[in-house]
């Protein structure tokens, strides 16, 4: 009798230890479920002002799980996204969030190299927009790096420093200083009064491209 207890003892805290973390890394990430929704650029980037540091992602079915830690040793999360918006924010266990930025593992939606896809760009001049097809390619919106984006008829680099500043070089012209925008999937500048703006997350590009219709 007294083994047959320790037996069962056992295996109900074998039980508590095995479903425990797993119930624990289905609960909802607390303060971030406002993001839900968010475009996935724009969810990078308020991750980040939270305190939050990219760890490393990977693609499922027609989505993508990115995994994040507050500070260096806080809480790690996971992030689904699809169709360009996070789906949900979860928290995970420690072990999920194992190896680091710093390992090479690159940003959502980028590899090694940076990236490389069709986007929708465009300018306001006056009080009408202009938009393209265009291409963009090189670092996510922050850098480290450059993106270089292909309008109709200009090539334009953006030199990223941080996630709001760096400089801006049009073909053919000397680098200016410049303030950077990246919100909802679409990264933004102002160069000589007129609005400049890319859609920089590739989720969302792809929606854009597939909708595009013009000016």
């Amino acid at each position: 009798m007294k083994h047959r207890l320790i037996g069962y003892s056992a295996g109900i805290l074998a039980a508590l230890l095995v479903s425990t973390p797993a119930a624990y890394a289905q609960d909802p990430a607390p303060g971030l479920q406002d993001l839900v929704g968010a475009r996935g650029s724009s969810g990078e980037e308020m991750l980040k002002q939270r305190g939050y540091t990219y760890v490393k992602g990977e693609k499922s079915g027609g989505g993508s799980y990115t995994y994040w830690r507050k500070g260096r040793n806080g809480q790690c999360i996971v992030v689904h996204t699809a169709e360009g918006r996070y789906q949900s924010i979860v928290t995970a266990m420690d072990l999920s969030c194992q190896g680091s930025a710093s390992d090479g593992v690159p940003a959502p939606g980028f590899d090694e190299h940076g990236s490389r896809f069709d986007t929708v760009c465009g300018v306001t001049v006056g009080s009408k927009t202009y938009r393209y097809k265009c291409l963009v390619e090189g670092a996510a919106p922050g850098g480290p790096g450059k993106t270089v984006v292909h309008y109709p008829d200009q090539k334009i680099t953006l030199q990223w420093q941080s996630a709001k500043r760096g400089k801006v070089i049009f073909e053919g012209m000397k680098p200016q200083p410049m303030t950077f925008n990246t919100s909802e999937g679409s990264t933004q500048f102002i160069y000589e009064g007129k609005p400049y703006f890319y859609v920089s997350d590739p989720g969302a590009a792809e929606w854009e491209i597939k909708h595009f219709k013009g000016q």
